[in-house]
């Protein structure tokens, strides 16, 4: 009887590194997988976190929405004459509200659509700054002072829809929308007294609006992608939930 000879036949070689290949491979497929999910994973909780940040910001301006004249005729929430709150044309949310409990007057003469100067009740307007007119009856317009003295304005010429006459409101405010941009996947903020607009949130798919209880409350969601397109990573939503204390039904 002849003795075998130790070693390995070729077809036991190609069996084991066909093994060694696949198992290298498996390895380095869960490898790779790990590496691209550690990579995945903090950029989207990156992107979670700046939207959270965004919608607190968006939650405090519309926890504002509505808050009008401390003084005066016309004193309460502008919700009394105009909604204060509610969509734009181009599908955002756009917000009103007085910002000063001390910059808060009435026109000293009429003002009518097209005019650049006001004179005014005693104020202390500030040049570059908002300002919103509004009347008893539910006019309302939004204006960027140029230059400002205790007792006049020069508003920026603009697209105010309404004559104003002497005793109507003017305060200093803001006018801000929030949308989202389809073709950049940005969210926007806009000033409503400029037109200018300046991103506040990257990869944005989609902002949904929802007006509950009659109106009174106001949810904002954001559907958020990756910024690298990946079937790993799904979108996800975040969102906010406000009530806002100077909103009610006129």
């Amino acid at each position: 009887m002849s003795r075998r000879r130790e070693g390995f036949t070729l077809v036991e070689v190609l069996l084991a590194m066909s093994l060694m290949v696949t198992f290298a491979g498996a390895l380095m497929s869960l490898i790779l997988a790990g590496q691209s999910m550690a990579r995945m994973q903090p950029e989207a909780a990156d992107v979670q976190q700046r939207a959270r940040v965004v919608l607190q910001t968006l939650g405090a301006e519309l926890a504002l929405a509505g808050a009008g004249l401390d003084r005066g005729p016309q004193a309460g929430p502008l919700s009394q004459y105009f909604l204060p709150v509610g969509p734009s044309a181009d599908g955002g949310l756009t917000i009103w509200y007085v910002s000063s409990r001390q910059v808060q007057t009435a026109l000293a003469a009429p003002l009518v659509p097209g005019a650049t100067d006001a004179l005014i009740g005693n104020a202390s307007f500030s040049p570059a700054s908002t300002a919103i007119l509004f009347d008893a009856h539910g006019c309302h317009d939004v204006v960027r002072i140029d230059e400002a003295g205790p007792t006049w304005l020069q508003v920026r010429a603009g697209s105010r829809g309404c004559g104003y006459a002497a005793g109507d409101a003017i305060a200093q405010g803001e006018v801000r929308t929030y949308r989202v941009d389809a073709g950049t996947r940005q969210l926007l903020r806009r000033d409503e007294a400029t037109g200018g607009s300046v991103p506040v949130l990257d990869n944005v798919a989609a902002m949904t609006i929802d007006y509950l209880d009659g109106g009174r409350r106001i949810r904002v969601t954001l559907r958020l992608a990756p910024a690298t397109p990946d079937p790993r990573v799904p979108e996800f939503e975040v969102w906010c939930d406000v009530t806002p204390p100077n909103l009610r039904l006129r």
